[in-house]
């Protein structure tokens, strides 16, 4: 300890909550904390009457429970903005000035916060009221705790708002933009009701979001379920001699390489687990899943951009540079990953298949379009959601997870509506910049479901003229409805085990021992390696890890949810240094006065957005 400089020792007592951290993977702990510790040290000092001139004074440590975090601000990241957690409401300090009157009450109460007077403790349902100049003892005193006063839904009084959601700057997000989805929640709440098109007209990200995905949807609703799709993850080859495909030996279950003229093992292929970034422009079939076929253009139009999957725990993401353009053929959907990869020893497997099952229990939800809401609820409508190593979009079929106690998959559902619910929302935290993600919240898959057990379904469900769906042939025998054809079923996005592949294709992928035998699809088929997929990744990941009581990874985007820093090999949202929110508003608004040049300039900037195939702001991370 220098000559001059104090330290100050605690007194007993702390309501700390250790658990309490940032959830974002942009923040990174401040140890020591030497900010607040100097800070705090000086201002009790002081108010004790017992600071002396010509002395530095810092605490000895913070209150038990209580840790330091920074993150560079996103418009500015030479700017670091510091944080304190570790509040029992779960709420951060934003300085020591707002922090000192909380630590001052502890220190004089034993720890027990019951009556502190702070800015924190007294948030009105998360919002947290602005500092006062001093603290003093004229505060309004109230009880801190978990529950935080109830929000009723009010009649509107006065002039109602006349700007849309999308326009309202009154909650922006940390780029300034007008938060839609907070609006639209505040909106509700004034109203009691609310139904409508969520737009975003001051974002540059969700303009271009709107070109890129009517064409992308539609081409999804045309493709087959068994083609690769941009945004999922998969199992490739980087190389296969000529004449050599990947054959399954039924006798010992497992694949090689085989030599076609000669019949010959020549190998086990050289699995990676990669991204895919672009797809076929060059019209694909069903054999182009097993096999070469002659095509007009080469590979970078007929084939599929890979790039590897980068570990979700390191800064290091150079592998996402290694990409490759590869056939169709040298392709597997990663969900089969223990189907193929089950003979080979682990340390044999090349390092992008633990990143990928790293990062199996992450999702993202893509194209949110659609606010519905009856106060104190509310549900956004997506048009799709990435869930582990799939792209799903509304339309598709997809495997249902069996429920616990049951060993094998027997039902499938095509998706008509995904939606993230919010409930209670008048007892929620209306601060949205305090933990990432307020209110109680859930993601729920909801669609018309049909079953391979004859018990489960219905004579009365079946005599009705039930569609089928269109990836199941209607002369199949297994396919029973679970419910009448005016219902429809709804579960948590957890119990997607997958698309739901052709039967063609499975065949492909998984010969029957006899090519005369003909057998029921196997749903079950990836079930296993998914759950273990999924068990490796909670284990694994460290956002998942790290942050308290966490099962899934949500991200605000693929790119977030895979932790990527660039994708087709330009940066994305915060990695993308040409990245100027604030400056693209400024043209939004001048583009709305119809100047030709500014609206050249949006165009320009609109395609070099696109371009990349994702989107980059955060929310959107759409893989186009």
């Amino acid at each position: 300890m220098s000559a001059g400089h104090i330290i100050v020792p605690l007194r007993p007592g702390s309501d700390g909550d250790a658990t309490h951290r940032p959830t974002s993977q942009t923040y990174t702990q401040v140890d020591p904390p030497t900010l607040y510790l100097e800070k705090i040290g000086l201002q009790w000092m002081k108010s004790r009457k017992e600071a002396l001139p010509g002395l530095t004074y810092a605490l000895e440590r913070l209150p038990a429970g209580y840790t330091m975090w920074q993150r560079p601000r996103v418009k500015d990241p030479s700017h670091v903005d510091k944080y304190l957690y570790g509040h029992p409401n779960r709420i951060y300090f934003d300085s020591p000035n707002r922090f000192f009157p909380h630590f001052k009450f502890l220190m004089e109460n034993g720890g027990n916060a019951i009556g502190c007077p702070c800015t924190v403790c007294n948030a009105k349902g998360g919002a947290i009221p602005p500092l006062r100049p001093a603290y003093g003892s004229n505060q309004r005193n109230g009880v801190s705790g978990a529950a935080t006063p109830k929000v009723r839904a009010s009649s509107h009084k006065g002039r109602p708002k006349l700007v849309t959601p999308g326009m309202d700057t009154s909650r922006n997000d940390e780029e300034g933009t007008p938060d839609v989805y907070r609006n639209l929640i505040d909106k509700l709440q004034r109203l009691g009701n609310v139904d409508e098109t969520i737009t975003e007209p001051m974002s540059l990200d969700w303009r271009a979001e709107q070109e890129i995905l009517p064409r992308t949807l539609k081409e999804l609703k045309e493709n087959p379920q068994w083609l690769p799709r941009r945004g999922d993850i998969v199992l490739y080859v980087r190389e296969l001699p000529p004449g050599v495909e990947i054959c399954r030996i039924t006798k010992f279950n497992e694949f090689k390489l085989v030599d076609v003229k000669s019949r010959t093992y020549v190998g086990h292929p050289l699995w990676e687990a990669g991204l895919i970034g672009q797809t076929p422009t060059e019209t694909t079939d069903i054999d182009d899943l097993v096999e070469e076929t002659k095509k007009e253009k080469n590979v970078s139009y007929s084939g599929v951009r890979v790039e590897p999957i980068p570990s979700p725990n390191s800064a290091d993401k150079s592998l996402s540079k290694r990409y490759r353009y590869i056939p169709v053929h040298y392709t597997r959907p990663f969900v089969f990953w223990k189907d193929f990869l089950g003979s080979l020893p682990e340390e044999s497997w090349h390092p992008t298949i633990k990143n990928a099952l790293a990062v199996m229990s992450s999702f993202s939800l893509m194209g949110k379009h659609r606010f519905r809401g009856t106060w104190p609820e509310a549900q956004i409508y997506s048009h799709g959601i990435y869930i582990g190593s799939e792209t799903l979009v509304v339309g598709d079929t997809v495997r249902l997870i069996p429920k616990s106690g049951i060993s094998s998959c027997t039902d499938i559902l095509t998706i008509t509506s995904i939606r993230l619910k919010f409930t209670n929302l008048d007892v929620a935290n209306s601060n949205d910049y305090d933990e990432g993600r307020p209110y109680n919240s859930s993601v729920h898959i909801f669609g018309k479901a049909y079953t391979s057990d004859a018990h489960r379904s219905s004579k009365e469900w079946r005599s009705f003229d039930h569609p089928v769906p269109n990836i199941i042939r209607k002369s199949d025998p297994w396919c029973h409805p679970l419910h009448p054809p005016s219902k429809e079923m709804q579960v948590p996005f957890s119990r997607i085990l997958g698309r739901l592949f052709e039967s063609d294709a499975m065949t492909l992928w998984f010969p029957p021992p006899s090519a005369d035998v003909t057998i029921p699809p196997n749903l079950s088929q990836g079930l296993a390696g998914l759950q273990e997929a999924r068990a490796y990744s909670r284990g694994n990941d460290r956002r998942i890890t790290e942050s308290f009581g966490a099962t899934w990874f949500w991200g605000d985007s693929r790119a977030e949810a895979l932790d990527l820093r660039t994708v087709n090999g330009l940066e994305i949202s915060k990695f993308d240094s040409e990245r100027d929110p604030k400056e693209w508003r400024k043209q939004i608004k001048a583009a709305e006065k119809m100047s030709d040049q500014v609206q050249t300039q949006i165009q320009t900037r609109k395609e070099e957005v696109v371009r990349g195939g994702f989107v980059h702001k955060g929310l959107r991370g759409f893989a186009a």
